[in-house]
């Protein structure tokens, strides 16, 4: 039977947390999915819970190779799937029960590149949160894809995870599509903007899906370190050099990558705060000579930083930032 998803999952130290991942998938998934557990060299006990579904379920795939990031994981997954459909789950979340049945039957019936999945955010006590990405399918499905793009481009947050999305594995195969492996953190960003500008058609689900697992120790995003910070700084770069010329976008697509660019841009203004005082000087160099992008963004809490910018400096406006995200 040929496989209609493919679920891919980078695993490394998340022994407390891959059962639960893997048992939310496998209960509600049968033959026509394909369940790829990547063991990225973790240390602890992933790799033997890993051999011991792959035992006992004929639609899960074991990958156990050298550590080298989670982007390279994901490229080793991706090589791996069959699936005409390909979704990441990151092994410390989960997905909500009775999903796969509506992604399956979205797969039968409708069809896009790109399908945007319903994200939520799930706290230690139980509380659970949208991601707040504001998505619409009134403007997604059917819609040209520049409209999408500019219709993205305004919204609160970018989506610029690999996560909670069905990606048509015909596209990421023809463009050869992979994640960055130079271990650099934030590797989603770049290889969304590239899935995104290749796609010709996009569609969204609105059901609840990907249960995003919030402030678990050790998770990169739970930590704002140098590293993190200036390698989301490489994607502004990255895509400032692709899509601009002369400080100017080189056409409509290039104005609203430019504006994913300003939203993590601003969210860089914020977390100056947090790096040490060696690493600001660098800091505040590449915010001072990318401060410009910040005209082409289009949401409103990116227009705000300008503004915060303008009237404040990078200091202050990072200050004020941060006073703001204490209080929320």
């Amino acid at each position: 039977m040929d496989k209609k998803l493919s679920f891919i999952l980078p695993i490394y130290k998340v022994e407390k947390y891959l059962q639960q991942c893997v048992d939310s998938i496998l209960s509600q998934s049968g033959d026509d999915c394909e369940i790829i557990l990547v063991d990225d060299g973790s240390p602890d006990g992933c790799g033997a819970i890993c051999d011991n579904y792959a035992q006992n379920h004929k639609n899960i795939k074991v990958i156990h190779k050298v550590n080298g990031g989670l982007g390279d994981a994901r490229n080793a997954g991706l090589k791996a799937a069959s699936g005409e459909y390909i979704t990441f789950v990151d092994s410390d979340d989960y997905i909500a029960p009775g999903a796969v049945d509506k992604m399956l039957h979205w797969i039968q019936t409708q069809r896009a590149d790109v399908c945007f999945l319903e994200l939520t955010k799930v706290f230690p006590d139980g509380c659970e949160e949208g991601m707040g990405e504001a998505l619409e399918r009134a403007s997604i499905r059917g819609r040209e894809p520049a409209d999408v793009l500019e219709f993205l481009a305004t919204r609160p947050k970018f989506p610029g995870s690999a996560c909670a999305k069905l990606l048509r594995r015909s596209l990421l195969e023809e463009k050869g599509f992979r994640f960055p492996d130079d271990r650099r953190l934030s590797e989603d960003l770049i290889f969304c903007v590239n899935v995104y500008e290749a796609a010709e058609s996009f569609d969204y689900l609105d059901f609840p899906y990907y249960c995003y697992r919030q402030e678990r120790s050790g998770s990169i995003t739970n930590n704002v370190t140098a590293k993190y910070y200036f390698d989301t700084a490489l994607f502004v770069t990255e895509v400032v050099r692709r899509f601009s010329d002369d400080r100017k976008a080189k056409d409509r697509v290039g104005e609203c990558m430019l504006a994913f660019a300003a939203y993590e841009y601003s969210i860089l203004v914020w977390q100056l705060v947090f790096l040490k005082e060696e690493d600001r000087k660098q800091a505040r160099t590449f915010l001072q000579e990318y401060k410009w992008i910040l005209r082409y963004g289009r949401s409103s809490k990116t227009k705000l930083v300008k503004l915060a910018v303008m009237f404040l400096g990078l200091e202050g406006a990072a200050k004020l930032l941060d006073w703001y995200m204490t209080r929320r």
